[in-house]
C-alpha cells in the first residue's frame, strides 16, 4: 500500500514539475517575442498582440 502511494505521489509531482517547466518556457518565449517586437523600429513588423 505504501509503495503505490509513493509511486502515485512521484508521478503526480513529476507531472506538476513538467507543467511548470513548460509554462516557464512558454512565458519566456512570449517575453522574448514582446522584447523583439518592442526593440524593432520598422513599422509593420508586429506579429502578435498588435494595436
Amino acid at each position: 500500500m505504501s509503495s503505490t502511494t509513493v509511486a502515485a505521489d512521484a508521478k503526480f509531482l513529476r507531472r506538476v514539475f513538467m507543467g511548470l517547466v513548460v509554462l516557464t518556457l512558454f512565458t519566456g518565449g512570449m517575453a522574448g517575442l514582446a522584447t523583439v517586437q518592442a526593440m524593432s523600429s520598422t513599422p509593420g513588423s508586429c506579429l502578435i498582440f498588435c494595436e
